[in-house]
């Protein structure tokens, strides 16, 4: 967590600075990218004259303490934010924010309470962590992690990628879709407390994202406050380990290319997700398949004395239709605050939710009664029979199906028949129309929410949300499929 104190950049933003830019954004970034704030350096510059340190032993310097909250705000994907009810429009091209919105940004977050540092300041520790769960983060310039592909969005799945997705298992359920827990393996590996994996590790979090970097002669580790794990990458030259051995993290070696340390890594162990929801706007479900032809690279740039850009690409011909670059920003914070993050295998969480699913099967609960709803003629008209959606997940394709009754009197009932998941077959909760605006939450174990409108197209088009994110979907008639 974080003791945040007022930070400005070191380098003022000004107009100049995109027409200055000398490169494009998606371009890998190395040690050209230090000078005035442009893009290419995500608006974070280099004071003119500034030396990069270097290492007793002749190496650079970047062992810093770093805070990748930062950019725990910034969504993965362009626009994935902007998918939840009265959510303002957002632009599909827009990679970066003007100067006039990020210093409106700026100026809230420089008058805001720190309610974590304050109880901190009155000796309730206790308090002051439960405050500090979600911690603050200066605002970023960038409105998406993913700069390449340059639409901000992720690869397609290869098919063999979207059929491992459907055999992964997790505590999150995808919308209109029931789970059950019987065993260790029900869970994912971040539930269980094992790892995060890779890329996912290396990426903001919503919550507790330290990220140590430590040195030594031939050796740069990555200590990550997540899942407590720690990467120890030889830089001297050495022969990687064979490719029968797996790890969770995979094999690292490390080489500079100048003052930019550049990370290979392949020989990851298959099992934990891609992307994980730790990420603001990361696919649900946490079932993003990886395959042992994974590999990643990572670069990071000391840009100054407070700033450092991390960048990562992840490729992997078995489960990806192209690679995907991830960058961002980190700032380095001595003060960050570091406790024990307190998790391990065979945690409570595995044993409560098995017993529960398991006495909830055997004894299941009553659906509650839902009352029909009134409407116009038409409307009954035009929802009676069966209708079929697709939210868009990038990992698995999942159609929900829906079955709206004309009841003739001027009402309608309506019920979630299942998904291609898997059935289940009870009533639509909450649900109401009011014109031709219709919003219900589907009856499965992790509640989603769709707001949306009867199109004169004669579509159901809007928004399905939960604690996960938003999805765009459209229903259409089972007859017109």
């Amino acid at each position: 967590m974080h003791r945040i104190k007022s930070m400005k950049r070191i380098v003022p933003l000004s107009a100049l600075a995109a027409a200055i830019c000398a490169a494009t954004a998606h371009a890998q970034i190395d040690d050209s990218i230090r000078g005035v704030p442009s893009e290419e350096n995500h608006f974070i510059g280099t004071p003119e004259g500034w030396e990069h340190p270097m290492k007793p032993w002749g190496e650079p310097d970047i062992e810093a303490m770093l805070d990748m909250m930062q950019a725990s705000r910034v969504p993965l994907e362009r626009c994935a934010s902007s998918y939840r009810p009265g959510a303002p429009p957002c632009d599909m091209d827009k990679a970066w924010l003007t100067e006039e919105e990020y210093n409106a940004r700026m100026e809230e977050y420089e008058n805001r309470v720190d309610r974590s540092k304050q109880l901190f300041e009155e000796g309730d520790v206790g308090g002051a962590i439960q405050a500090g769960l979600t911690d603050p983060n200066i605002p970023q310039r960038q409105t998406n992690l993913i700069v390449d592909p340059q639409d901000g969005l992720l690869p397609e799945l290869t098919p063999e990628g979207k059929r491992r997705a459907l055999t992964m298992k997790s505590d999150w359920a995808l919308p209109g879709e029931d789970l059950t827990f019987d065993r260790p393996e029900d869970f994912d590996s971040w539930d269980r407390c094992i790892t995060r994996g890779m890329p996912s590790s290396m990426m903001p979090y919503r919550y507790n994202g330290g990220f140590r970097i430590i040195q030594s002669p031939g050796y740069v580790i990555f200590q990550l406050e997540m899942i407590h794990e720690a990467r120890v990458i030889p830089t001297d030259g050495s022969d990687p380990l064979p490719s029968q051995i797996e790890q969770w993290m995979g094999e690292s070696r490390g080489h500079w290319e100048g003052n930019t340390l550049v990370v290979e890594t392949t020989n990851y162990k298959e099992g934990p997700p891609m992307i994980n929801l730790a990420v603001v706007g990361s696919p649900p479900g946490n079932r993003f398949p990886i395959s042992d032809q994974m590999k990643t690279t990572e670069r990071i740039t000391r840009l100054n004395d407070e700033w450092w850009l991390y960048e990562i690409t992840t490729e992997d011909p078995v489960i990806l239709t192209e690679p995907f670059t991830v960058r961002y920003p980190m700032r380095n914070d001595p003060d960050y605050l570091m406790p024990e993050y307190a998790c391990h295998e065979a945690n409570t969480i595995v044993r409560n939710y098995t017993e529960t699913s398991r006495y909830e099967r055997a004894n299941p609960p009553e659906e509650p009664p839902q009352p029909p709803v009134e409407v116009s003629e038409e409307v009954a008209e035009t929802l009676d029979g069966r209708w079929v959606g697709r939210p868009r997940i990038v990992t698995i394709d999942v159609d929900i199906e829906l079955e709206f009754t004309d009841n003739g009197d001027g009402t309608v009932n309506a019920r979630l028949i299942g998904t291609n998941l898997g059935e289940i077959d009870k009533p639509l909760r909450d649900f109401a129309i009011d014109g031709r605006m219709i919003s219900f939450t589907l009856p499965n174990i992790d509640p989603w929410r769709f707001q949306g409108e009867i199109t004169e197209d004669g579509t159901i088009q809007g928004i399905v949300a939960s604690a996960q994110g938003g999805l765009p979907v459209t229903f259409r008639p089972v007859s017109s499929n």
